[in-house]
């Protein structure tokens, strides 16, 4: 009998009679829930006849849409008969821009009916004159219909002064989008940065490190090892060039995981090795591909983390770590030991104080590199041993290169200390004695390192290559800072066996770079510009001395043909060098560009 009524009651509501479909008033629960049309019968509806369950009909049910009053306060505020509709459309898009805040500003009804009175007029004289302003926030073809408004854009003349003077927080910065980084392609960058990247900074024991990597958590978790192991690949991809399209993001997203391990930190628990190792190699991927002012704060962190870590006394009588595990020990000793040799390098380079000072260092030099792989390093001796000693058989090439840069930095402190001398106005005979007390160490350790490890097989080694290259740009440097001192008389002979000295320095370097070329440069030390640049300037200048001398009135003392063919030739190796460089070392770039500058630079033999 429910079911007959329920079916003339809907025949009734389709065919016309007048009658509405349903009866008023509110659908059963029922039928809500079953999401159908109540036919809304009392006591009870057809569908809950039909299931034979009690109807219940819920008559405080809140009222859908807006409430009571709501449209027509929106049409006064704007100011306009607009349909409701749209009203609603204007207030949601005004929530979303701008939030309810923004809304409850635009108060001023004056301010808003000129407003709404120059939109009409604009956009009825459209037709014959300008187009008509179109919102940031509307549609650039035009809107019709009648879901949307047309807001003109608030100009200072038209904004309101609270509105005017709101600020809107900022908006966060996207995060970068993480760098897919497949098994393979970890497989690839591992081995090209222990091809390319190791020689240069030797700091890890293989075997370990891939145990390690074998036991890291997934990626979408930064942890320090994580990071340390994008820093690596990161560095990696700067060595090469089938990574160019990932090398940046993934730059990008190994600073954003240290600073956020960083902003962890906390100052109970020890500075983690992982953590000042990343941050070195992400100080030598600045100084290859992104800036040097960049790289060196970088590095200065990592000096600082050093320092914090107490990696200046691993060997410390009052550090006893005897039960550490021999191999872990020497990762420490290798990380200070590269930290050391970039903050002098970094120094050199910008004539800048040092941080890692050489009077507290309580750390052995490194161990044999064939002795650290295999897993049983052996202690090498401290270094003032070694500098006094000046026998350097049975040292690895980072504990070599150690040492000349030590000597090599040395030159950096007296000249900083003779200009502060001349400053003073009390300059006196410890230059001169300081100088020639430089001069004879340099010599000494270059020729300790020619015949323990001579040119030919140094050529193996990036390192070692590298440590002869910058003793003889020292040899150019000392020169330089006895013709920058005023000399007399007496001191005159001093001063032309150093320009000898240094100039067969620079064409040393010249004779080296060449000879590199075989080698390939993306296995070059960051640092090697540095020494090719220095000297190819030298070779400029003494040429142009030369060449001066030949007009003057001293002939004899000229640049006789053969000579000068020989200068350009050794000038335009250091330039080619530099120039092959410079796509993947900013350095290169950079002392190339301070090169062709200079009008002393000759080049094609002209």
């Amino acid at each position: 009998m429910a079911g007959h009524r329920r079916t003339a009651s809907s025949h009734a509501g389709v065919g016309g009679s007048g009658q509405p479909r349903q009866l008023p008033g509110s659908a059963c629960e029922e039928c809500r829930k079953r999401k159908l049309r109540c036919d809304r019968q009392r006591p009870q509806c057809g569908t809950c006849a039909d299931a034979g369950i009690v109807c219940e009909v819920n008559n405080n049910r809140l009222a859908r849409g807006p409430k009571k009053g709501d449209l027509k306060a929106l049409r006064s505020r704007i100011g306009t008969n607009i349909k409701p509709r749209a009203t609603v459309a204007l207030e949601r898009r005004l929530s979303l821009d701008h939030g309810v805040e923004a809304l409850t500003l635009l108060t001023d009804d004056s301010t808003l009916a000129t407003t709404t009175a120059d939109n009409r007029a604009t956009t009825s004289g459209s037709e014959g004159g300008s187009p008509p302003l179109v919102s940031p926030c509307q549609n650039p073809m035009g809107w019709d219909s009648e879901m949307h408004v047309k807001v003109p854009p608030l100009t200072p003349t038209s904004a309101p002064l609270s509105f005017s003077t709101f600020k809107f927080p900022p908006t966060p910065p996207s995060p970068v989008a993480g760098t897919f980084v497949d098994d393979l392609m970890r497989a690839d960058l591992d081995q090209l940065y222990f091809d390319r990247v190791h020689p240069n900074v030797p700091i890890f024991n293989q075997s370990r490190y891939f145990a390690r990597a074998r036991q890291t958590p997934p990626l979408d978790r930064p942890t320090y090892m994580l990071s340390l192991q994008y820093a690596m690949w990161t560095l990696a991809m700067a060595m090469s060039s089938q990574f160019e399209s990932s090398r940046e993001p993934l730059y990008k997203e190994t600073r954003q995981m240290l600073e956020a391990l960083d902003l962890a930190d906390d100052d109970l628990q020890p500075v983690r090795i992982e953590q000042i190792q990343a941050w070195l190699l992400v100080a030598f991927y600045e100084l290859a591909r992104a800036s040097y002012r960049r790289a060196s704060i970088s590095a200065g962190r990592a000096f600082r983390l050093v320092q914090l870590a107490r990696l200046h006394e691993v060997d410390s009588p009052s550090n006893p770590t005897e039960e550490e595990d021999p191999v872990v020990k020497e990762e420490k000793r290798r990380t200070f030991w590269v930290a050391y040799c970039l903050d002098r390098l970094i120094s050199m380079k910008s004539r800048g104080p040092l941080t890692l000072a050489e009077e507290v260092v309580c750390t052995r030099l490194p161990s044999p590199e064939l002795a650290f792989q295999s897993g049983h390093p052996i202690p090498g001796c401290f270094l003032p041993e070694a500098i006094a000693s000046g026998e350097h058989n049975f040292l690895s090439p980072l504990a070599e290169a150690a040492i000349v840069v030590t000597v090599c930095a040395r030159p950096l402190a007296h000249s900083q200390a003779a200009d502060v001398e001349r400053a003073l106005g009390n300059q006196s005979l410890d230059f001169w004695l300081r100088h020639e007390w430089l001069d004879s160490m340099l010599t000494r350790t270059l020729d300790s390192l020619s015949i323990n490890t001579p040119v030919v097989s140094a050529m193996a080694d990036p390192m070692v290559f590298f440590a002869f290259m910058i003793a003889h740009a020292t040899t150019i440097s000392l020169c330089q800072i006895a013709e920058s001192t005023g000399i007399d008389g007496n001191c005159r002979p001093t001063l032309v066996e150093y320009q000898n000295r240094a100039m067969r320095a620079a064409r040393e370097i010249a004779r080296m770079t060449k000879a590199h070329e075989h080698i390939g440069y993306f296995k070059a030390h960051i640092f090697m510009p540095l020494a090719v640049s220095l000297g190819a300037s030298h070779l400029a200048a003494d040429r142009k001395r030369r060449v001066g001398e030949r007009y003057s009135y001293h002939p004899s003392q000229g640049l006789d043909a053969e000579t000068e063919s020989a200068l350009d030739g050794e000038l335009e190796i250091c330039m080619d060098a530099l120039r092959k460089m410079q796509s993947f070392n900013h350095l290169a770039r950079e002392h190339l560009s301070i090169l062709e500058s200079q009008e002393f630079v000759f080049v094609g033999g002209v």
